[in-house]
């Protein structure tokens, strides 16, 4: 896969990783291959985060879905040092392209809430730092339930100057 994706000159592949990994050491990135992490709540995001900004990629972005917690990306992160150096993350959402969140859908039972304040923690973390968030769906029994207005947001990234939808 990471050879055809090493090819470029293609559509825009967004690749999510359910569960972190290592950087990895191949002829890297090319400009069609974006990389996201699955970060539902703050302990994914200290855990995740800082493997995909080791990771050169021409659109890092997140997955914030199911949005089960809070997540904090303005604060600087002191206990995450790139490995080999002295240099830590700061401000960790400057260093994202976009963020998508959304709730989780299915069952009552087993559906696990989206607090709205969550989601517009991160709506207002990513306005102020300039980088294009995604509201996909709220909570509820099925897929696409829709957002309140002001969640309902769909905005994308910006490749080589252009938007990338």
């Amino acid at each position: 896969m990471l050879e055809y994706m090493t090819r470029g000159g293609g559509p825009a592949i967004r690749t999510l990783l359910k569960l972190a990994v290592r950087p990895v050491s191949v002829a890297w990135p090319p400009p069609n291959v974006w990389l996201g992490v699955s970060v539902e709540d703050q302990a994914a995001a200290d855990e995740r985060i800082p493997l995909l900004l080791q990771t050169p990629a021409a659109v890092r972005f997140l997955s914030c879905e199911p949005l089960i917690g809070p997540i904090d990306l303005q604060r600087p992160w002191p206990d995450k040092l790139v490995p080999g150096s002295n240099v830590y993350y700061p401000w960790v959402v400057q260093q994202l392209d976009w963020v998508i969140y959304g709730g989780e859908s299915g069952a009552d039972a087993k559906r696990r809430p989206m607090d709205h304040t969550w989601a517009r923690s991160l709506r207002d973390q990513c306005r102020a730092a300039g980088v294009p968030v995604f509201g996909k769906q709220d909570s509820g029994p099925r897929s696409h339930t829709p957002l309140p207005p002001d969640l309902a947001i769909h905005e994308y990234p910006h490749v080589n100057g252009s938007k990338a939808d």
